[in-house]
């Protein structure tokens, strides 16, 4: 719980990002809520795709600090700062360019406003990746090593400024220009910025690089215990992190698919589809947090060969990841209406997304099993079954029975989101097969 309460602050204050967005949009027109729920799906398959670069650093962070190999562990540092600068300014042009092409497949060549909106916001948002690259480098070195806090503290301030940009730029106060919804996802991008020079100073305050011999502020010099470049410490981390950032890439294109599905039953059910997942990313966080904990109590035990505790641990992260979301669910099952209303006061696109969130409420568990347990099994190097594993739920299951449900069998949002329960069950049961298998336990990395 000491490991793992600052990552669900820092979580729930990263997704209070998303959420305000919404909140804000939700104001201006379904069409702005329907497609900052779209866009914002679209973004974090990018943005969370890159963010497993804090996956491979967290787990050779934390099996070098477990091992108490100071010097190693600045290598992994140094070596994922590098892996954060040099594909970010290709890439935010590459995708600047890709991103109508993007939503003219999605949307099935869609020009109204909706399709727009996407694109403007798409684009703004993007312009944030060097800056979130840093952040996930430096988030996935201070939970290695212990320290939660530190991605806590980064997290709010992001967030309070998100709030403030976005109350300047979505509705033009304090002499900004009124830019709408494009201007949530502008607001993003400056307050990632801002996040980002924050972890530096953190990380210069805390004296990190005296401490791992790491020159913070030049990341292709030469330091007193690194080469130039430290491909190997690169490669390992790439080798932990591209199954983990594929998973969330093709995960989130699978949901992309399942809004897009949505949109055929209509903007009224794409929007309180969109509502809907935006609260359940409120209840997502105590679980992650957890998994997030595990990973790295698991990591340090590991690397100080205490296999026994390694296993205590994921076991307690699995039932504290499934009471607290549980406690969250209850709050769903009672409270739909008022939860649903926080985002948009149209009633019918409440009265649509009132049963999925009663459902998905009760199937807390269910969700906590998932992360907790996923957040183990990488903790002990495991990436790549566990992006098989989801892969193959996704997409060899939820995106064909989804389509065959609101497309074929007429479900609406209701079946669909019924296919949605029945996921988690099975993502569930595949990783606690895995774990109590007990091979993770002597896996090295």
């Amino acid at each position: 719980m000491r490991l793992a309460l600052p990552v669900v602050l820092s979580q729930l204050s990263q997704t209070v990002v998303g959420i305000v967005d919404t909140m804000m949009v939700g104001r201006i027109s379904v069409e702005a809520l329907a497609a900052v729920g779209l866009s914002g799906l679209v973004c974090w398959m990018v943005l969370g795709s890159l963010s497993h670069l804090a996956m491979g650093t967290q787990i050779l962070t934390a099996r070098r600090t477990g091992a108490k190999s100071t010097s190693e562990v600045g290598q992994v540092l140094q070596s994922a700062l590098r892996l954060a600068v040099l594909p970010g300014i290709p890439l935010t042009l590459i995708l600047w360019y890709v991103t109508p092409f993007l939503y003219h497949i999605i949307l099935g060549g869609d020009t109204s406003e909706l399709n727009t909106l996407c694109i403007t916001y798409t684009r703004w948002r993007l312009l944030g990746i060097t800056p979130f690259l840093l952040i996930s480098a430096f988030k996935g070195f201070f939970n290695g090593i212990g320290d939660t806090k530190q991605h806590m503290r980064v997290s709010i301030i992001i967030n309070l400024l998100n709030i403030l940009f976005n109350w300047l730029l979505i509705f033009g106060h304090a002499g900004f220009p009124a830019i709408g919804a494009p201007g949530a996802g502008m607001a993003s991008a400056i307050a990632t910025a801002c996040g980002c020079l924050f972890f530096l100073y953190f990380a210069h305050r805390e004296e990190i690089g005296n401490r791992f011999g790491v020159q913070l502020l030049s990341l292709f010099g030469r330091t007193h215990s690194l080469k130039v470049f430290a491909p190997n410490g690169m490669r390992a981390i790439l080798r932990l992190s591209w199954p983990s950032a594929t998973q969330n890439f093709f995960v989130m294109c699978g949901f992309a698919c399942f809004l897009s599905f949505m949109k055929s039953a209509g903007t009224p059910s794409l929007a309180a589809a969109n509502v809907v997942i935006t609260i359940l990313s409120f209840s997502f966080m105590p679980g992650f947090g957890i998994g997030i904990a595990a990973n790295t109590l698991i990591g340090q035990l590991l690397g100080a060969g205490s296999k026994n505790d390694a296993l205590l641990a994921g076991r307690e992260a699995q039932k504290v990841g499934a009471l607290l979301m549980s406690l969250v669910g209850v709050c769903f099952l009672l409270f739909p209406d008022q939860l649903l209303s926080w985002f948009t006061s149209d009633a019918e696109v409440i009265a649509l997304g009132r049963w999925p969130l009663r459902l998905l409420g009760a199937f807390q568990a269910f969700d906590a099993w998932c992360m907790t347990t996923a957040g183990c099994l990488e903790g002990a190097g495991l990436t790549l079954f566990v992006m098989k594993a989801e892969l193959a739920i996704n997409w060899l299951y939820f995106i064909p029975a989804s389509y065959i449900v609101i497309h074929l069998l007429e479900g609406g949002i209701r079946g669909a989101f019924l296919c949605m329960a029945a996921y988690l069950v099975f993502y569930a049961l595949v990783l606690e097969l895995r774990f109590r298998k007990g091979d993770w336990l002597h896996r090295i990395v």
